[in-house]
């Protein structure tokens, strides 16, 4: 037996616009069996998830996507495990230390766009999001004041205003995640370079460190042979073949939930589950 999966969803937590009940019914609607809500350094709605599925017949696999950075380039780990949850206090540490470099980057960010677009910095200090909305508070704000229309205008005023975010180095936070016990995954390989294959040093290092799979499958591939590229690199070193669809919901609309489809078999199911467990 087969069973359809996707192990890359966000939602209101991060930068999605579904709540976990609102997810689960799309995931019902649409036949998937086991899923994850991998939301940014947050794990914000996992233990809602956990309760709404208790009466289902669905894997739920709790998940973050956790960021590092490496040579300068924001890189996302995939991370799983059934111990994920806001009791546990090592992966709060990070995650906590993660949502200090980002709010950090904000905050600096927002004061040079409000000195350029000649607005009060409190005004955005004193601002609530909608969660609905998706994004994040300072891409929802400077929508909202017609600052920006579009993800890429944001991305352009931060390359203009020159600040850097820089995230813990890969090394120290896989260490931490694997003393945990929690697998992690390379998250869609195609996004940091422009879709360019990362090289076989690169993914070396990282499968060096620790981590566990690649995610083969992503709506950011272009091309079938550039995913076939990471699948063999998994089947050599006997890593994980990871998909998902990075779903936002209506934030990013151009991501479908479950998209690309794909099916695992029971034996592959038994092995997720098992090393998710430890």
């Amino acid at each position: 037996m087969n069973y359809r999966i996707d192990t890359h969803i966000h939602t209101t937590a991060s930068d999605g616009t579904l709540y976990p009940n609102e997810l689960l019914n799309e995931i019902k609607e649409l036949g998937i069996k086991i899923f994850s809500i991998t939301d940014h350094d947050t794990i914000g709605n996992v233990d809602k998830m956990k309760k709404l599925v208790d009466n289902e017949e669905l894997t739920f696999i709790p998940g973050v996507e956790i960021s590092v950075t490496y040579k300068g380039k924001e890189i996302h780990l995939l991370t799983y495990g059934n111990s994920i949850s806001e009791e546990n206090i090592k992966l709060m540490n990070i995650l906590n230390k993660n949502s200090l470099i980002r709010n950090k980057f904000e905050d600096d960010f927002m004061y040079f766009v409000a000195q350029k677009f000649n607005f009060s910095f409190n005004e955005y200090v004193s601002y609530i999001r909608n969660p609905k909305n998706g994004g994040w508070k300072a891409e929802n704000f400077l929508k909202d004041r017609g600052i920006i229309s579009s993800l890429p205008d944001i991305f352009k005023l931060i390359d203009e205003s020159g600040i850097k975010i820089l995230f813990r180095n890969p090394k120290e936070i896989i260490e931490e995640l694997k003393e945990i016990g929690l697998i992690v995954v390379l998250a869609h390989p195609p996004a940091y370079f422009k879709g360019e294959l990362l090289n076989e040093d690169f993914l070396d290092y990282f499968r060096k460190l620790g981590i566990d799979g690649i995610e083969c499958y992503s709506p950011y591939y272009k091309d079938i042979s550039d995913a076939n590229y990471y699948k063999d690199y998994c089947k050599k070193y006997n890593m994980l073949i990871m998909s998902g669809s990075d779903y936002h919901g209506d934030f990013v609309n151009t991501r479908q939930l479950g998209v690309p489809e794909r099916y695992i078999s029971e034996k592959s199911l038994e092995k997720l589950l098992k090393l998710v467990s430890n």
